[in-house]
């Protein structure tokens, strides 16, 4: 697959706005409890962790009440949903107190029924895409409150696509341009580059004219980095020296950007062959030994942590929004192409999480919800 690279993206790019200059002002405002919201008296399906554990033993059809908006909300009737290793961390164990029965799922497209009175932009019966945060009820269900600067019109998108974009799509895009800043030239190391978050990374750093290393296991995985998503480098992390390699292509001097996208070992590793004053973003939560520490600190180098529903503990501006919009006309243009490789009924879920859980998937894996 050709992908673009040319001076439209500088143009692109210098649509976005600056992070700081309309940071939103937390002075006399008071934030809502970022867990609870909410409820209707009317109920709906949704499929329901009960426990946390095996996907097979918590998941539950059950009869759930639906969501009211706040100010800023769009109720979604949800079409379609997606499944992200972000549910399958939470049902296993959630990182934050949550109530039970939850509801998961943090991707959406769906048909707009009612919105909140702040909201702007958006009316009802649009169709949209969003990402609802994972501090409240997700899209595995009939409907879902989503906050509106996270969402954007679905416009020529399937279904399956748009749902298939949000958190992955504005993780990669934060992590590369918000968080490493990488310029057309760099070259960087993207880690798992058939996943979720990696294919939308991968075709996003080529579009901006970075030379990008990438890494898979898998046979039909490192053939569609290669052929599909146009990465310079594919290095097979089961057969090959990670380290060597990425020293070996940067000419010994290591990889000044890296985005993790795996965590654990993956991390470490990352800073075995981290360039001097390299930067490394990794979208796990990560911890360091002493050792690692100590190598951290005498190779100067920086890192960066990146969580797409951080700023959903803080009112939001909508620069989350704007970018999901730039994400949509990108998949409009074919300049980006997200992959789907499975769609399950909502009955289905907890055969999704295990699809997830074994890595033996590429791009996203979508749940249908409602037909229509």
């Amino acid at each position: 697959m050709h992908l673009q690279k040319s001076t439209a993206c500088g143009r692109w790019l210098s649509k976005m706005p600056d992070c700081a200059s309309n940071a939103p002002d937390l002075t006399n405002r008071s934030v809502r409890h970022p867990v609870t919201f909410a409820q209707k008296s009317g109920s709906m399906k949704a499929n329901v962790i009960t426990a946390h554990g095996p996907a097979r033993a918590v998941f539950e059809i059950r009869e759930m009440p639906e969501p009211v908006a706040t100010a800023d909300d769009l109720i979604i009737k949800v079409l379609t949903t997606s499944v992200n290793p972000l549910d399958c961390r939470i049902r296993n164990k959630a990182s934050v107190p949550r109530d039970l029965p939850l509801i998961l799922g943090f991707d959406v497209c769906g048909v707009v029924v009612e919105k909140g009175s702040n909201v702007r932009g958006f009316k009802i019966g649009d169709r949209v895409t969003g990402s609802p945060t994972p501090f409240r009820s997700g899209a595995n269900a009939s409907y879902v409150a989503v906050d509106y600067r996270s969402c954007a019109l679905a416009g020529r998108l399937t279904d399956e696509i748009a749902a298939a974009i949000p958190l992955a799509g504005i993780t990669a895009f934060e992590a590369l341009l918000d968080r490493l800043h990488i310029r057309s030239g760099n070259l960087v190391v993207i880690h798992a580059g058939a996943g979720g978050v990696g294919h939308m990374a991968v075709q996003i750093a080529k579009y901006v004219g970075c030379k990008v290393i990438t890494t898979a296991s898998r046979e039909e995985s490192l053939e569609y980095c290669t052929s599909e998503l146009g990465a310079d480098y594919v290095l097979n992390y089961r057969e090959q020296d990670i380290k060597a390699a990425v020293m070996d292509l940067s000419e010994g001097k290591g990889a000044a950007l890296i985005l993790d996208t795996v965590g654990g070992s993956t991390f470490s590793q990352c800073i075995d062959y981290a360039a001097i004053t390299g930067h490394i973003c990794t979208i796990l939560p990560v911890s360091t030994n002493a050792q690692e520490g100590y190598q951290l600190l005498l190779k100067n180098i920086t890192v960066s942590y990146q969580f797409m529903g951080g700023p959903s503990r803080n009112p939001l501006n909508n620069r989350q929004g704007i970018i999901l919009k730039r994400l949509v006309e990108m998949t409009e243009g074919g300049t980006l192409r997200p992959h789907v490789s499975k769609v399950y009924p909502l009955k289905e879920l907890a055969l999704a999480h295990e699809q997830i859980e074994t890595g033996h998937t590429t791009g996203k894996i979508i749940i249908r919800v409602n037909n229509n």
